[in-house]
């Protein structure tokens, strides 16, 4: 989960874009620092005197994952690789389904409960998948437990993750496009370009999209743009890396690239094959 500002994307993507297209763009001006008006989010120009207009939005891989983020991060995230939990030669994975953390609880207990329990459940589970189910006053919780064998050298792993929904269906991005095109469209620039970031490992932005495209509503909405970038930030925070894929509109020649931002290594697709 990425945890950079949205001034820090888009400066992030502006050096990718650069990197892809030869460029020299650079942020000029923040226009939405005014919150009483509807500005875009940057205004950029290069040495030439060219223009880009950014707008960014966040679209979530399904409803309420932030809220559900926040309730993963206190409960079964703080377990990942705990030293009581490793066993030698083999690496458990365990998660937990979206929404299983009930309100009532105090969230911070939670671990030190899955911790007591789960030291007594890991070493009789079989190898393959298995239901677990974590009780306590107040709240249970079942978790899908992942064991599989590795090097008998290996001190052990254990992972936590959630186990997502699926599809999350076109509502998140009509409604993110609805919002953001409009100030887009009315903005003097040169290219007007919507970032639509992904911050998350699950689902992606060309998916989502694809759900909309063939709306009237919305093909009407996206004539007055340029462009439509996917901004893939899940690895930004860990790794440094940030990616994007040009989605709208599509072309031949594909600009689906990557960049690390530490080291500068710079990946594109028809370049590795």
């Amino acid at each position: 989960m990425n945890d950079g500002s949205d001034k820090d994307v888009i400066e992030h993507w502006l050096r990718l874009y650069n990197r892809l297209t030869g460029s020299s763009f650079q942020v000029r001006d923040w226009p939405d620092k005014d919150s009483s008006k509807k500005n875009i989010d940057a205004m950029c120009g290069d040495d030439d005197g060219r223009t880009l207009a950014i707008e960014h939005t966040l679209i979530e891989p399904f409803e309420g994952e932030k809220a559900d983020a926040v309730r993963f991060l206190r409960t079964l995230a703080p377990l990942e690789n705990h030293p009581d939990l490793l066993q030698s030669g083999y690496a458990f994975t365990v998660s937990q389904r979206i929404n299983s953390i009930p309100t009532g609880p105090k969230w911070d207990d939670i671990p030190q409960e899955l911790l007591r329990q789960l030291l007594s459940a890991l070493p009789n589970l079989p190898e393959g998948s298995s239901a677990v189910v974590i009780r306590a006053d107040g709240w249970s919780l079942e978790l899908q437990i992942d064991k599989e064998r590795i090097s008998p050298d290996d001190p052990g792993k254990f992972f936590t993750a959630r186990v997502y929904p699926g599809d999350p269906g076109p509502e998140l991005m009509r409604r993110a496009l609805e919002k953001k095109v409009g100030k887009l469209a009315a903005s003097a620039g040169d290219l007007k370009i919507l970032l639509l970031e992904k911050d998350a490992i699950a689902g992606t932005i060309e998916r989502q999209f694809e759900q909309v495209l063939d709306e009237p509503e919305i093909k009407s909405l996206l004539a007055g743009i340029d462009q439509i970038w996917s901004v893939n930030t899940a690895a930004l925070a860990s790794d440094n890396y940030i990616s994007t894929n040009q989605v709208m509109p599509p072309i031949d020649n594909c600009n689906c690239c990557s960049l690390n931002l530490q080291t500068g290594r710079f990946w594109r697709r028809h370049d590795a094959g």
